[in-house]
C-alpha cells in the first residue's frame, strides 16, 4: 500500500530524535518530542531521513529473498504486511544505528548535526540578497524554457527559506522580535505576487493599453487567477515562454521586486514577515497579514 513507505519514514525519523529533555528548573527529564523538533530545526532532518529512510525501504522490498511469502488462503491485506516486515525492520535498524552512531561520535543527536552542519551554513548563504537572487535567477530561468521553476527548485527552497520563517513565527508566538529579514513568506510577498515573474502587472497594462483582441482576451482570463498568484494562463497564453522581448522583464522583475521589498524591510518602512500566510493570498491582503 502507498502509505506503508511513508510510515516506514515516519518510524524512522521517531528513531533518531531525541526523546528525553531537561527543562531548566525541573527534578528530571520528561520523556516525548520537543517542539522544536517539529518546527525550524527538525524540517532539514525531516526532509533527508524521510527521502533516505523511503529509498531504503523501497530497496528492499524489492529483493524477493527479504518478503515472507503466506499462503494464498491468508487475506491480501496481512500478506501485504508480512511482505514488508523485513524490509521495514531493516530500514528502521540501519537509521537507529546512523542516529547511534552519530551521538556516540559527536555527543549530539542527529538533528542537531545537521542543523549546525548543514542547515546553518546552507541558511546563512541563502539568507542573503546574493543567493536569493541566484535562486530566482535560476528559477525564472526554467520558467523562461517553459519548465514550472518553482516546482524544479522547491526543494532548495523549502530547505533554505522556512526554517528561517519557522524561527520568525516561533519568535513571534513567544512576544520577541523576528531578525530574519528574508523568509518564505517575505519572498512570496515581495517577488511573487500576482504569480512567477510578477505578471499581474502586465495583465493589467494589456487590459488598459492592449491593442491585439487575443492578447486582451488572455489578460482578462488572467486577471482573476492572478489576484491569488497564479499566472499560467499569462506565462503560456501571451506567452512569456521562449519571448524574446517579454522574456527580459518576466526574468528581471521579481529580481527588482525582491531587492525594492529587502530595503524598505531593512530600513523599518515595511515590518518583517513573521506568520504564515497561504501563497494564494492575495498580494496587498499578503502583506498586511504576513
Amino acid at each position: 500500500a502507498g502509505y506503508i513507505p511513508g510510515l516506514v519514514g515516519l518510524a524512522a525519523w521517531l528513531s533518531v530524535t531525541n526523546t528525553s529533555h531537561m527543562v531548566e528548573g525541573a527534578k528530571e527529564a520528561f520523556t516525548g518530542i520537543a517542539g522544536n523538533e517539529l518546527g525550524a530545526t527538525g524540517l532539514f532532518t525531516g526532509m533527508i531521513i524521510g527521502v533516505l529512510s523511503v529509498e531504503l525501504f523501497c530497496f528492499f522490498e524489492k529483493q524477493d529473498a527479504l518478503k515472507i511469502k503466506m499462503p494464498e488462503q491468508v487475506p491480501p491485506g496481512v500478506a501485504r504486511a508480512f511482505e514488508v516486515l523485513v524490509p521495514a525492520t531493516i530500514t528502521l535498524i540501519i537509521t537507529a544505528c546512523i542516529g547511534s552512531a552519530c551521538y556516540n561520535l559527536t555527543g549530539l543527536y542527529l538533528n542537531d548535526v545537521i542543523k549546525n552542519g548543514i542547515q546553518g551554513p546552507l541558511g546563512a548563504v541563502g539568507a542573503t540578497i546574493p543567493g536569493v537572487m541566484i535562486i530566482y535567477l535560476v528559477i525564472m530561468l526554467f520558467w523562461l524554457v517553459g519548465i514550472h521553476g518553482n516546482n524544479m527548485l522547491s526543494a532548495v527552497k523549502e530547505a533554505l527559506f522556512t526554517p528561517l520563517a519557522l524561527e520568525n513565527v516561533e519568535k513571534f508566538n513567544k512576544g520577541e522580535k523576528p531578525t530574519n529579514i528574508i523568509n518564505m513568506y517575505a519572498l512570496q510577498m515581495w517577488g511573487e505576487f500576482g504569480g512567477s515573474g510578477v505578471t499581474i502587472g502586465l495583465v493589467i497594462a494589456i487590459m488598459i493599453f492592449g491593442k491585439r483582441e487575443d492578447n486582451k482576451a488572455i489578460a482578462t482570463l488572467s486577471l482573476v487567477p492572478g489576484l491569488f498568484n497564479i499566472n499560467e494562463t499569462v506565462t503560456f497564453g501571451i506567452p512569456m515562454v521562449l519571448n524574446p522581448i517579454l522574456g527580459i522583464p518576466f526574468v528581471v522583475a521579481p529580481l527588482i521586486t525582491i531587492i525594492i521589498g529587502y530595503v524598505l524591510t531593512v530600513i523599518g518602512f515595511c515590518p518583517v514577515a513573521c506568520l504564515t500566510v497561504p501563497w494564494t493570498t492575495p498580494p496587498i491582503v499578503f502583506g498586511f497579514l504576513a
